[in-house]
């Protein structure tokens, strides 16, 4: 039996609304859910790749280590320092130098670098370390060399001991050059004083007519200061551009007085705080003449050396002058007359 012909057609399919939207814009969906896709491929690389940690986490043990070992690095870097500086032994050499007129030979004084002791400090500014160098210059303080007369020393307060008598008149223009240019020559890393004698004994720059009064003697008996008047002491001067023109002054402008006796210049010298460490010692005189003198060197020397210069002296004058350079450990010199007379030609 055959079935009726609208029951053999299919009732219709009903199609939603969602069903619909993707039929219609499918090719917008399509490009929408690409785009999303893309986006979550985007969003999944950067967090493999640029992914910070956040704030809140803590950081690494490096970081830590590195924060609490600030201190000790700079500790560690200060040592290296000093270390290296200990170990370096440079060549370089300062030389001081000293020379004065005709046969006067220059001393030599070297230093090498490597006695300068460096000093250390370091200081902290901000994050930066500041290194500072300061070098010691005391071992300068031992090598004020001087010369005079072509007698040359190497000490640090140096003395000046001259025979400004009456006697010396006709040969005090040489002495008087040869030791403005001694003065002159000075370097400026130590102290100096100058005493000049006749009877009395005084400070370089004083009035040398005007103190004379103050003083009474013979040089057979010594001179001593008259009761009443206390004569002003020498005290030690840096070596300073001024000093020098002062003291330079004074070695030209004194007079020559009279009198020949030097026991009161040591006797002062050797009360000076701290005592010379070299006397150049000028006289034209006979030391043998100074008994007391003597002695006073002999018990008040110390570790002072004495470098005597015979000045046109006579004969007489050699031997004790000898004894007093050999008893200090310091060096004599004679200049006799005719050396005097052809000095003075070149002056």
């Amino acid at each position: 039996m055959t079935e009726p012909l609208e029951d053999l057609i299919e009732a219709p399919i009903l199609e939603s609304q969602f069903s619909k939207y993707l039929r219609e814009y499918r090719l917008l969906n399509s490009l929408l859910i690409s785009l999303f896709a893309v986006l979550l491929l985007f969003a999944l690389l950067w967090n493999i790749v640029v992914w910070v940690a956040p704030a809140g986490e803590p950081g690494s043990d490096f970081a830590d280590a590195g924060a609490n070992d600030t201190a000790p690095k700079k500790q560690e870097q200060k040592v290296r320092l000093m270390q290296r500086q200990k170990q370096a032994k440079p060549s370089q050499t300062y030389t001081f130098q000293a020379q004065a007129i005709s046969d006067i030979v220059a001393p030599v004084v070297d230093i090498e670098t490597k006695d300068l002791t460096p000093a250390m400090t370091m200081s902290p500014m901000g994050d930066v370390g500041d290194v500072r160098v300061d070098v010691d210059m005391s071992v300068l303080n031992k090598a004020f060399a001087s010369n005079f007369m072509g007698v040359k020393s190497q000490a640090n307060k140096i003395l000046f001991i001259i025979d400004y008598s009456a006697s010396m008149k006709g040969r005090d223009k040489v002495m008087r050059y040869e030791l403005c240019k001694a003065i002159d020559k000075l370097p400026a890393v130590g102290s100096v004083a100058v005493l000049f004698f006749s009877g009395p004994t005084w400070i370089a720059g004083q009035d040398a007519k005007a103190l004379h009064n103050n003083w009474t003697g013979s040089n057979g008996g010594g001179w001593k200061p008259k009761d009443g008047h206390n004569p002003e002491r020498p005290k030690w001067l840096p070596v300073t551009p001024s000093n020098k023109k002062k003291l330079k002054e004074a070695v030209v402008s004194t007079p020559l007085t009279f009198g020949t006796v030097w026991d009161n210049s040591f006797e002062w010298a050797f009360y000076m705080n701290p005592k010379p460490d070299v006397i150049y010692f000028m006289t034209d005189g006979n030391a043998n003449k100074n008994f007391q003198g003597m002695e006073i060197i002999k018990s008040k020397k110390g570790k002072t050396k004495i470098y005597t210069i015979g000045y046109g002296a006579p004969a007489g004058a050699k031997l004790p002058l000898e004894e007093i350079a050999a008893m200090t450990g310091g060096k004599s010199k004679f200049v006799e007359m005719e050396q005097i007379r052809e000095m003075e030609k070149n002056i």
